[in-house]
């Protein structure tokens, strides 16, 4: 059994705010109605176990989660488990992407708007769009007064 919840109504996006992906990712879905876990990654540490468990969630490794251009070491094929998980421990800006969870389903966000497709959000609400219908530029309700 994991440590990360598996709840489907539960939104979790872990995500550093000095990347513009991260930021941007983090604007996109923080209109949702449902419930978001935002983890900044500045502020809140991940365990080991929960790295690890995200990471093969991905079908990824460890190391593949990191930007190792954000990195100054060479070699880094040589490094193990244990030796990312201290280098995220101690320096986590260098998570390449957010990562996205529902449920069962985990993504790492390359695009901002992938989290929209991944997270279900489409544009249901929207009537008119502008190419097809003219916009109502007058007042729809009693008692406006647009001067």
């Amino acid at each position: 059994m994991g440590v990360r919840s598996t709840n489907k109504r539960l939104f979790t996006l872990i995500y550093h705010p000095d990347t513009r992906i991260g930021k941007n990712t983090l604007a996109y879905i923080q209109a949702m109605d449902d419930k978001l876990l935002v983890i900044d990654l500045s502020k809140t540490k991940i365990s080991d176990t929960e790295w690890v468990e995200i990471a093969e969630a991905l079908h990824k490794k460890v190391g593949d989660l990191v930007d190792t251009t954000k990195l100054n070491a060479k070699g880094t094929s040589e490094f193990t488990t244990d030796d990312w998980l201290k280098i995220i421990q101690k320096n986590p800006h260098i998570i390449s992407h957010p990562i996205a969870i529902n449920g069962t389903k985990t993504k790492q966000i390359k695009m901002e708007t992938e989290v929209l497709n991944f997270f279900g959000v489409d544009s249901a609400g929207l009537e008119k769009t502008m190419h097809t219908e003219d916009p109502t530029i007058s007042s729809t309700t009693k008692e406006e007064n647009f001067k």
